[in-house]
């Protein structure tokens, strides 16, 4: 238990600072990560969770934003529900903010492999995650596994905790070595932070060019294989999981045009059963122009 008016943490979302205060709640920690921000935040979200006197377990939380100025409070949330409020209003005013600053957001995880930046997308379910960690299992800097921000031909990752679930212990039962926050979902969410990983992240390398772009497109029985994507079929891909977060399509399309006319795209369909990530670091390695 922490007092008030110490903060229990501060996480650092590119524009946004998380702060914490009060009684420490171990769902809460889904918005704790310690990955370091290539810029100094410009706005605040501060928490002040505090016991609700009524009902031993339930908490009540004062949620305070400097972007608009908004001030909310909920009475009598449990562990998970009070997790759910902090972290939407940190990503609204983090899509706020990025919106205001002419970046566009993909669904989309975001390697440094070896030199090379690389970006995975696809819908949900589609293995992004999977992928991703597999690579950095292997030594790759793992920038996100959920969200990609995008503007010209720079892209710098949304810093959170990695979302997993059951079936990625299955596939990559090693993560287990590393420590991650259980969420009681049903079916459950377990919530790993990134700076736990093998590979040191380097934040002056935080914001710059990717240099490929993979669409992940299923699963089937024949080996796992690339195929070039054309770019008016690769706008259309990334364009309609981007407007999942945004209503401003013509900044979208720039943007995302901007990001294919500097990096080729591929489509990969894996075997079941393979993550992908033997044929994601042969395609790195065939790469003679990576990032700097």
């Amino acid at each position: 238990m922490t007092g008030n008016h110490v903060p229990q943490f501060r996480a650092h979302y590119l524009w946004v600072d998380a702060i914490v205060r009060g009684f420490c709640i171990p769902e809460v920690g889904v918005v704790e990560h310690r990955i370091a921000s290539p810029w100094p935040a410009d706005n605040n979200v501060e928490v002040r969770i505090q016991r609700n006197r009524a009902t031993f377990g339930r908490w009540d939380v004062t949620i305070e934003s400097t972007i608009g100025g908004s001030h909310e409070t909920l009475i009598g949330l449990d562990g998970l529900q009070l997790a759910e409020s902090v972290y939407r209003t940190v990503h609204r005013d983090v899509m706020t903010a990025a919106h205001a600053r002419q970046w566009t957001r993909l669904h989309a995880a975001l390697v440094d492999c070896n030199g090379v930046r690389v970006a995975i997308a696809g819908h949900s379910g589609a293995g992004k995650t999977t992928l991703a960690l597999a690579l950095a299992l292997r030594g790759a800097q793992l920038r996100a596994d959920e969200g990609v921000f995008i503007r010209g031909t720079e892209a710098v990752g949304l810093p959170r905790r990695v979302h997993l679930k059951a079936g990625t212990f299955d596939v990559l039962p090693e993560i287990k070595a590393h420590d991650s926050l259980y969420l009681p979902y049903a079916p459950p969410v377990w919530a790993l932070d990134p700076s736990t990983l093998p590979a040191e992240r380097n934040v002056s390398s935080a914001v710059r060019g990717i240099d490929l772009v993979l669409i992940l497109d299923g699963w089937d029985e024949a080996p796992t294989r690339l195929a070039p994507m054309p770019v008016p079929q690769a706008i259309q891909s990334l364009a309609e999981q981007s407007a999942l977060w945004s209503d401003n399509h013509g900044l979208t399309l720039r943007n995302i045009a901007a990001l294919l006319s500097n990096a080729p795209c591929y489509r990969l369909i894996r075997h079941h059963g393979d993550t992908g990530a033997d044929t994601v670091e042969e395609l790195v390695a065939s790469c003679v122009t990576p990032g700097t």
